[in-house]
């Protein structure tokens, strides 16, 4: 079974492993660089003996999942010193309340493009109370918090690229004509804000465990909640049936006299029960913004 010699492989991996560790930031590599690359070591060897070529391999998906996964939280981490002060938690709570009145005014903009713009300006916003939500819980559930944090990046950079797609290339613009043609960037949109809301969930969950919320402290588990539900309801609303080639803005039912269109239902609920859920973080963040913060110590191996 192991028809490669060891040492050669063994060398050449290393170096190869070593290489990688670049992704990291260069104090967190004088601190682990040394262990990691033993540890990284021993397990080839033990891989190779016990499995040969096919054990190596799964090591190195397994190493290389791993590498890029941690070194992107240590990178934003890096990045992240100057967010632990007080006056950045308080000011990314007053973004938050604005980010809660763009989401209640963007169902009322007159046409697609103020629409785009007012939930831009929204998510922008709403990026600003997420930071300061996560500086005020950084010293409570280490990698846990720091992974909520990236999802919540990540979800929130995937809605900014489906509104950013769906309106440079008139997507969104021509769904009353064609809705398979706006239909990629509301299914790119319903995931970013199904991730966003899973990372402020784990952030919601590090806020009720732990005690540097001294108000409203299962507010943050709530917000994840709804952004979740919110991403499943505009997939099921709007992605599901344009994808089908269906027109959104066909009757869906009449009550009392009064037309029903899925859109003007969904749409409308999502965006004020978002903005009040965002305009709560702010004001939950900006009275709490005041209690003594501590900056992090660096993530473990």
């Amino acid at each position: 079974m192991n028809s490669f010699p060891l040492s050669n492989s063994l060398s050449v991996s290393v170096h190869v492993y070593r290489a990688l560790l670049v992704a990291y930031p260069k104090k967190f590599r004088e601190h682990y660089e040394t262990q990691m690359i033993q540890v990284f070591r021993d397990s080839f060897r033990y891989e190779y003996h016990r499995n040969g070529i096919f054990g190596v391999i799964d090591l190195w998906l397994h190493t290389f999942v791993d590498l890029l996964a941690t070194a992107l939280i240590e990178r934003l981490m890096e990045r992240s010193q100057y967010m632990f002060s007080p006056k950045v938690i308080l000011w990314g709570g007053v973004s938050s309340i604005f980010a809660g009145l763009f989401y209640i005014i963007s169902w009322l903009a007159p046409n697609g493009g103020s629409f785009v713009l007012a939930f831009v300006l929204a998510f922008v916003l709403s990026l600003a109370g997420l930071v300061s939500l996560y500086s005020r819980l950084a010293t409570q559930g280490g990698r846990f918090v720091q992974a909520g944090f990236t999802l919540g990046i990540i979800g929130m950079g995937l809605e900014l690229a489906a509104l950013w797609w769906g309106s440079a290339s008139g997507r969104l613009s021509n769904m009353n004509r064609d809705p398979t043609f706006g239909a990629p960037p509301v299914l790119i949109l319903s995931l970013g804000v199904v991730i966003l809301g899973v990372g402020i969930v784990l952030l919601g969950v590090t806020s009720l465990r732990g005690k540097a919320l001294h108000r409203w402290r299962g507010w943050p588990l709530g917000l994840g909640l709804l952004n979740i539900l919110g991403g499943m309801a505009f997939w099921l609303v709007y992605y599901l049936p344009m994808s089908q080639g269906r027109n959104l803005w066909h009757l869906w039912n009449l009550i009392g006299g009064y037309v029903i269109y899925p859109g003007r239902l969904v749409l409308p609920g999502l965006s004020v029960l978002l903005g009040l859920g965002w305009m709560g973080l702010g004001i939950m963040l900006a009275t709490d913004g005041g209690a003594k913060v501590t900056q992090p110590s660096p993530a473990s191996a």
